[in-house]
């Protein structure tokens, strides 16, 4: 018979299948009957490690019940009313009534002894009610037994046992202040049925009490009184716990049975029908477990296939570009189509494709690019470039995760285009840029401002500290720059200044910053100088620059500064201080008659601080009204007779007595208060001359200096008009002087207001009178186009008009042309009387001085007025009277 004719009828038979049927019965069943021992010897071992834990956990509540008393104890023991009690220093009954309280948490009795074991406080406690008992002798003994012992005077020296179904804790009572024992504490627990039924649930068991004579001769596991001892007994699979007194001897036995323990005994091995269950039983598990294993198997085959498609879909439907390589040849092994599309390839040339070939790092080579490509991992992004089919490059986040494909090591790369997130950091980063840029420098120039400057200089002045050097801090103001902004507009003024920032610029060192503060003012700041020279020549620098013409707008533009220079560490150690003192010689710069260079010294400090002084002098004046106003007469040196007067500011200070005028009045028109105090000498000058006309004195034309910020103001006219008419007196009673300088100022734009101003007064009927006349703009222009009426020759030109013959020729010229203009002249400072004479020869018939008389109050003026009101004696020389007393 042929070998396949054989196998086909050996199968077809039925008895070699129920042979085979059978075999593997057996054999399951032999199986089965091995595994059912193996388990049930292995369910006895676990039961018993199971008991062995309970039986640990139950001693450890045992344990804590007796740790928790004693902590109970020893908090009693501490207590301010325990140590009261035994001590017996105040009334009891607090104390007892806080002990009282105290003794209703997790306690059955608690005894109170003091020093000599007398009886302070002794109570029961019954389902949380207290009730006194005498103490228990058994208690007694034991505080005797914990006294007699030497270490008492130790604070943590106590006896913790347990006797007679209770736990025992004796402790003694210390003092705060001294280490002596003071009396002593006892406290009690009882093991009864209910903490028993609580420990036992807490265990998850059944506890029952056993008698204490097998377990005397048990060895004590644990060292110290009160100590609990378990076991395992083999024979009915039962746990005890033992607890000890002092001595060691077992005090109570506790029994520890598992519920479930009654139930296994009835299927154990002995049995003949549990053998056959248990055989059965396995057999059907195991052909159960062989079927849910093959359910399973076919179910996750199914699921991962289901995964593995779903997870192909997220890749393929994702806007990152994910690529798989061999984590081996770092071949491409798959690429998802928006890794394809953003690249320019074709799925089949993907596939042909190495890492070197997709990423790129600048520079850097293929070594290195791989390097840190096989290097990355899922929680670090790289930033590298990958390079497309068209040879372009785009920004990408490179992020790697290692895995395991089929039983295949891959690394797949996702990659996240940045590009557009670069561009828009770097325009976030330019536009900040800008901002820092506009917020730190000018507009108008391109330097750095004050913002740049205070957060500059003092890292500077720093930077100076440690490297010893000095540093120069330049305060530079263009003169008369406001006179170019009005007359040729902003524009021009503004094209002047970025000029001047270029000059700047140019004339100092590349280390020196030069910044525009605002309006015309620069500050140039001279770093790492060695000397002083440094710069003086820096700042000289600066004066030659501007002084050359500028050319705006093809018209030559003449601009020139003021530059004040501090230096540190000598002018100043902080930013503040610099800048201060610069800014004070940059204005005796000015003071100085501008266009020149000043250095700060502390005589310019004391000058400034005096300065601001008299300021807050001046303005406290004018609140207090310490201010007055003197009168000093015209007269004709003709007649001798007074012809007018002239009202003149005086201040008495309350402590450094009068102030003269030329100490007040400049700081006045500097700091702006010349104006309310003109109104105040107009003021009071109309009201005293209105006094004098009801007092029936015939009234002279009254002289007033005004400023020329009372002029650029507008109001002057109508405050004056108000006046007059308020007091009812002729505007040709009144006559304003102006000086010189103030007046024709043509480098001034108000010069033109100005001249509106005095026409307009003299429109109403009041004098003009030009002051110190032939020390400021001398101009026969301005005379004919002013309309004046009258001139004060100043008293530098009468001082030395008997002496100096150039005085006389200037003095004899102002008088014959004021005369062929009909302006009235006015000789101020006569103090001789062959000044008198001169003056009156060459054709002036006015005069004022101290030959005449000194200014002088309101009632010694009015006292003069009203003395020359009276016809004079024939032989009466009016200059002799004047001279005689009344000056």
């Amino acid at each position: 018979m042929a070998k396949g004719a054989w196998i086909q009828t050996l199968l077809q038979r039925r008895s070699p299948w129920l042979a085979g049927v059978a075999f593997l019965f057996l054999l399951l069943l032999g199986l089965v009957a091995l595994s059912q021992r193996d388990w049930r010897n292995r369910a006895s071992v676990l039961e018993r490690e199971n008991l062995g834990l309970q039986l640990a956990q139950l001693a450890h509540e045992l344990t804590a019940q007796s740790e928790h008393l004693a902590d109970r104890t020893r908090e009693l023991a501490e207590s301010d009313a325990v140590i009261r009690l035994v001590q017996e220093t105040t009334d009891p009954s607090a104390d007892r009534l806080e002990l009282a309280d105290l003794s209703r948490r997790d306690l059955d009795a608690l005894l109170v002894l003091s020093a000599p074991r007398a009886v302070r406080f002794s109570v029961t406690v019954t389902d949380g009610q207290l009730s006194e008992q005498p103490p228990d002798p058994a208690l007694l003994q034991l505080v005797e037994s914990l006294a007699a012992s030497p270490e008492t005077a130790n604070r943590s020296s106590q006896l913790t046992t347990f006797s007679e179904d209770r736990w025992l804790v004796v402790r003694p009572v210390i003092g705060h202040a001294s280490p002596a024992v003071l009396g002593w504490v006892v406290a009690s627990r009882a093991l009864s049925p209910a903490l028993i039924s609580k420990i036992a649930s807490s265990v998850g068991g059944t506890l029952s009490v056993q008698p204490t004579k097998a377990f005397d001769s048990v060895p004590v596991k644990a060292a110290g009184a009160s100590a609990v001892t378990t076991q395992v007994s083999t024979e009915d699979g039962a746990g005890f716990a033992v607890l000890r007194d002092a001595s060691g001897g077992a005090a109570r036995v506790l029994r520890l049975t598992r519920a479930a323990s009654a139930s296994r005994s009835s299927m154990s091995p002995a049995s003949p029908s549990g053998g056959a269950g248990y055989m059965l039983t396995g057999l059907l598990v195991l052909l159960a477990i062989l079927g849910l294993i093959a359910f399973a198997l076919r179910r996750y085959f199914r699921h991962q296939r289901s995964v593995d498609a779903r997870y192909k879909a997220l890749i393929d439907q994702a806007n990152d570009g994910i690529v798989i390589v061999d984590s081996h040849t770092y071949q491409v092994l798959y690429t998802n189509p928006a890794f394809l599309s953003r690249l320019g390839y074709s799925n089949e040339e993907a596939q042909s494709l190495t890492l070197t070939d997709i990423f790129a790092d600048r520079d850097a080579s293929p070594e290195s690019v791989l390097s840190r490509l096989i290097e990355a991992d899922s929680a670090m992004a790289l930033n590298m470039q990958q390079r497309c089919k068209n040879g372009a490059f785009f920004d990408t986040e490179v992020r790697c995760n290692a895995l395991d494909v089929d039983g295949r090591d891959v690394l797949a790369y996702v990659t996240h285009d940045v590009s557009l997130r670069r561009k828009a950091e770097q325009q976030l980063i330019d536009n900040q840029q800008r901002l820092d840029k506009m917020a730190h420098h000018d507009q108008l120039t391109g330097l750095p401002n004050r913002h740049y400057l205070t957060a500059f200089l003092p890292q500077a002045i720093e930077e100076a500290k440690g490297a010893n050097t000095m540093l120069g801090v330049v305060f530079l103001d263009l003169d008369r720059f406001k006179h170019i902004n009005d007359t040729r507009g902003h524009e021009t003024g503004d094209k002047l200044l970025q000029e001047v920032a270029t000059r700047l610029r140019a004339c100092v060192r590349d280390s020196d910053v030069v910044i525009r503060m605002g309006g015309d003012e620069f500050v140039v700041v001279f770093r790492n100088v060695k000397n002083y020279d440094e710069v003086t020549l820096g700042a000289g620098r600066i004066i030659e620059t501007l002084n050359r013409p500028i050319i705006i707008d093809r018209h030559s533009l003449q601009t020139t500064g003021s530059v004040g220079v501090s230096l540190y560490p000598r002018d100043g150690a902080n930013m503040i201080e610099l800048l201060k003192h610069s800014d004070t010689a940059m204005y005796q710069a000015k003071d100085r008659g501008r266009n020149n260079v000043q250095m700060f010294s502390h005589a310019m400090n004391r000058k400034l601080k005096h300065r601001v002084a008299v300021e807050a002098s001046l303005r406290e004046a004018l609140r207090l009204k310490q201010l007055d106003v003197h009168y000093q007469p015209f007269v004709n040196l003709i007649t001798r007779k007074i012809v007018g007067l002239e009202a003149l500011m005086r201040w008495s200070h309350p402590v450094h007595g009068m102030i003269p005028a030329d100490q007040f009045i400049p700081v006045a028109e500097e700091t702006g208060l010349i104006v309310p105090m003109g109104n105040f000498v107009l003021h009071r000058t109309l009201q005293t001359m209105s006094a004098w006309r009801k007092a029936g004195i015939p009234l002279v034309p009254v002289s007033l200096n005004v400023a020329p910020a009372q002029l650029q103001r507008g109001e002057l006219q109508s405050t004056i008009s108000t006046l007059l008419k308020s007091h009812n007196l002729r505007p040709e009673m009144l006559q304003l002087e102006m000086t010189e300088r103030a007046v024709f100022d043509s480098h001034s734009p108000a010069g033109e207001n100005r001249q509106d101003s005095m026409a307009r007064l003299r429109d109403l009927g009041i004098k003009i009178a030009i002051d110190d006349f032939g020390t400021g703009y001398s101009s026969l222009s301005y005379l004919k186009n002013w309309r004046v009426d009258a001139l004060k020759i100043d008293r530098s030109f009468v001082r030395d008009l008997v002496t100096d013959s150039s005085d006389l020729a200037i003095v004899s010229a102002i008088i014959a042309i004021a005369r062929h203009l009909h302006i009235e002249v006015i000789a101020e400072g006569i103090e001789a009387y062959q000044q008198v004479e001169i003056l009156r020869r060459l054709g002036c018939s006015v005069g004022q001085g101290f030959l005449f008389a000194r200014p002088m109050p309101a009632d010694e003026i009015l006292k003069l007025l009203r003395d020359e009101a009276e016809p004079p004696k024939e032989e009466e020389d009016m200059l002799e009277l004047f001279s005689a007393g009344r000056g």
